[in-house]
């Protein structure tokens, strides 16, 4: 077999056989994760999503928040967009990628048109993010390095061969799938600079893309022999570091879903370390943030450039904002869904505190990374008193989990965004715990 047999093989393996009913509810805490930031994310971008909605007719699936429905591609695009816009769903720090903005929306809206059951929804988010999580693995940080966002391109593969798995597809399909996935794959790191608002774009494209390379696969194309691997294939395309053991089932036979991390901060992964340790130095030692005079962030080189500056001229800048982020936590108590905004960007309080955040590489933390994405923080008073807290793992990640609580939490403040009730609330954040019929009755609530 070549490069792409054996990773197909691995996906159809694991897809084909028993999943172990702890992998599945970890899933549906990913979905709910989704599902929250779908809403939330649907708030913020609601006049500009719904003029694309407009543009176009269909009622195939469920756009959610929007109160409507929209053709296949096109719910899940304006649903992947949705749940990026905060910049608080899930991901992966090895392959580093946003898994459930990808893969979801795409599983969701064909599950929906289908008619399939919660199993087979759940089937194909478990299957697709492991897809995308072994790809990004396999060819990080090159990819990376030369310049590609790799929750566009890796997240058409996850998507496509999430609903491959969904649709029940044989073994040559999930390899054609494969194949037009690849041609698919794409998105820049630069949609994230200058105040660009697109970063959410290449999400919401991949999504898009990766139904349509599954759609194109059941409509009778077949694809080449080596997609991965071929003289032009992906691989050659998309890095120079490309380590395709990753791709086995030998290598390793667990359920990636389970090393993912979920954000408990609405900001870039790369400040939450910093922000969790911030937030430890303080609390643990009763310290007011008024009587701070200087904070220094030790932490991997990786998560400083694009991150450290303290001009923050737009709402995206502010959440790529490590000093910003660190300031809005102390100052207001939490960076949630509603802490990003003219307001906050403009508070005094947190403009001058934010000013008094210096961030410096850590060499030994720098070659941890990916294994572990440290940072610690000196908390310097004006009495020249110090504090220091080091955070090994940011909260979120799997050695630092959220718990079921504190995933209900965060879907509730999500959710409410919409203005949804309490009651209403509740009864989504149960219905996606626990349902186990027809994702028909359950895009019913969440339109």
């Amino acid at each position: 077999m070549n490069l792409s047999d054996t990773f197909v093989h691995t996906l159809y393996t694991l897809k084909s056989g028993p999943i172990p009913e702890e992998v599945k509810e970890e899933a549906r805490k990913c979905l709910l994760d989704e599902i929250g930031t779908m809403y939330a994310g649907a708030m913020l971008l609601h006049d500009n999503l719904s003029a694309y909605l407009d543009m176009f007719s269909g009622d195939e699936a469920t756009a959610v928040g929007f109160g409507r429905k929209a053709s296949l591609q096109n719910a899940a695009l304006v649903n992947g967009m949705s749940g990026h816009a905060y910049d608080f769903d899930d991901g992966h720090r090895f392959s580093t990628v946003h898994l459930g903005s990808a893969v979801i929306p795409a599983v969701l809206a064909v599950a929906e048109k289908e008619n399939l059951s919660m199993d087979d929804i759940l089937r194909g988010i478990i299957i697709g993010y492991e897809a995308a999580i072994r790809m990004g693995n396999c060819i990080q940080p090159g990819h990376r390095g030369r310049g590609f966002h790799s929750s566009g391109t890796v997240g058409t593969i996850g998507a496509a061969i999430g609903v491959a798995a969904l649709l029940d597809f044989d073994r040559e399909q999930f390899k054609s799938t494969l194949s037009a996935a690849c041609s698919s794959a794409g998105g820049i790191l630069e949609m994230q600079k200058d105040s660009s608002t697109m970063k959410p774009y290449n999400i919401g494209r991949a999504t898009h893309d990766g139904i349509t390379a599954a759609l194109i696969v059941r409509a009778g194309f077949q694809g080449p022999l080596a997609p991965l691997d071929g003289d032009f294939g992906f691989f050659k395309a998309a890095s120079d570091t490309c380590k395709p053991e990753v791709l086995s089932l030998e290598h390793n036979a667990d359920y990636n879903i389970c090393g993912c991390y979920h954000k408990p901060y609405a900001s870039c992964r790369h400040t939450h370390g910093a922000v969790y340790a911030a937030i430890r130095a303080v609390a643990d030692n009763n310290v007011n943030w008024r009587d701070i005079e200087h904070i220094r962030v030790d932490m991997y080189g990786q998560g400083i450039k694009g991150h450290d500056h303290t001009d923050i001229p737009s709402i995206v800048e502010g959440k790529m904002s490590t000093p910003f982020c660190i300031a809005m936590a102390l100052v207001t108590g939490k960076i949630g869904v509603s802490s990003f905004s003219d307001e906050t960007l403009n508070n005094p309080d947190i403009v001058a505190l934010a000013k008094k955040v210096s961030v410096q590489e850590d060499v030994e933390m720098t070659a941890q990374v990916p294994k572990k994405r440290m940072a610690k923080v000196t908390v310097t008073l004006k009495s020249d008193e110090t504090f220091t807290f080091q955070a090994d793992y940011a909260l979120g990640e799997p050695e630092l989990p959220m718990s079921t609580d504190d995933f209900r939490a965060k879907a509730f403040e999500l959710i409410q965004t919409s203005g949804r009730t309490d009651d209403e609330i509740e009864k989504i954040i149960d219905m996606i715990l626990t349902f186990n019929g027809n994702v028909a009755d359950l895009m019913k609530i969440l339109a």
